[in-house]
């Protein structure tokens, strides 16, 4: 199955949002290949005692929905650091032949802050953009979850650091590789335009690094071997401070239901979403407040590097 969206270079903006998105036989396809991903990195995970658990809109889709939201066009999962770790050393091993993985500190270095695992002999190309060390295929986020310090001043000031190092790896990304498409669409507002070119002089300014350097050093950051009280993905939505929960919340593991499979999920997912959706999160978004990708192209039998 083969999809072309646009043009590159196309401006997709919000008043074209709808234009883009996948049609629900596209989406049907897209999902049985997130499924199938998950069911067999799920099965390498369980050989090897790696628990990897539905976290972001994936676990909004499973209490919600049962599974997928209905627009969304992604899936994403969480780990433990010490799982995370293990993963990344079992790969080749088990995953290699299919997958390519991407990961801060490793020897597969991303342009991006999170592991993200990307099916072989696939394309799907968003106008978000990508690096060249990021293949354009389908791909699954994986989000580390590392321990913070219990002392309250000591998490705050923990946080500003990584979420400042944070930016300034996505500012000098978006210097180094610009995107003309994200470009475009920052260009339609006054505050877009100033956010835009604020990045660009961030990134110009520590761009004696280059962007997997400036990842490495904040995966470096937020890491903490000692145990404590409260765990976050620094990696995610809401970043270091936003995603702080008590351990509580996340561990010991839950099951739940996801589509046809039976995945983990956090031991509280509701006290998760509430968090991070408000207290409305049962109740589905306007269409205008959707989130999906704008795919550009989309091909799930054949990988192309466009």
């Amino acid at each position: 199955m083969r999809y072309q969206y646009s043009k590159k270079g196309d401006v997709i903006d919000k008043q074209k949002k709808n234009t883009w998105k996948l049609t629900e036989t596209e989406k049907k396809d897209l999902k049985n290949t997130f499924l199938l991903m998950t069911q067999e990195i799920d099965m390498v995970c369980k050989k090897y005692g790696i628990k990897m658990f539905l976290v972001g809109g994936s676990l909004l889709g499973a209490v919600r929905h049962g599974g997928f939201i209905p627009w969304d066009d992604d899936i994403d999962f969480g780990m433990k650091r010490c799982d995370y770790q293990k993963f990344i050393e079992i790969f080749d091993s088990e995953l290699g032949d299919r997958y390519y993985l991407r990961c801060p500190n490793s020897k597969y270095p991303n342009g991006n802050r999170f592991m993200q695992i990307y099916k072989r002999g696939t394309t799907l190309k968003v106008a978000e953009g990508s690096t060249p060390l990021q293949p354009n295929c389908v791909l699954i986020d994986v989000f580390p979850y590392d321990y913070v310090p219990d002392n309250k001043l000591l998490r705050i000031l923990k946080g500003i650091y990584c979420n400042f190092l944070m930016l300034i790896a996505a500012s000098v990304t978006g210097y180094v590789y610009p995107n003309e498409n994200y470009k475009k669409m920052m260009m339609h507002s006054f505050t877009g335009k100033c956010i835009f070119y604020g990045e660009y002089l961030l990134g110009k300014l520590f761009s004696w690094k280059k962007p997997e350097e400036w990842f490495n050093k904040v995966d470096r950051a937020v890491q903490q071997k000692k145990k404590s009280k409260y765990v976050t993905s620094a990696m995610g939505r809401k970043h270091y401070l936003g995603e702080i929960f008590s351990e509580k919340v996340f561990f010991p593991l839950s099951e739940i239901k996801f589509e046809e499979l039976k995945l983990y999920a956090p031991a509280d997912p509701q006290t998760y979403l509430l968090h991070n959706y408000g207290k409305n999160y049962m109740t589905p978004p306007s269409r205008d407040n959707q989130e999906s990708h704008f795919v550009l192209y989309f091909d799930l039998n054949k990988e192309e590097n466009i």
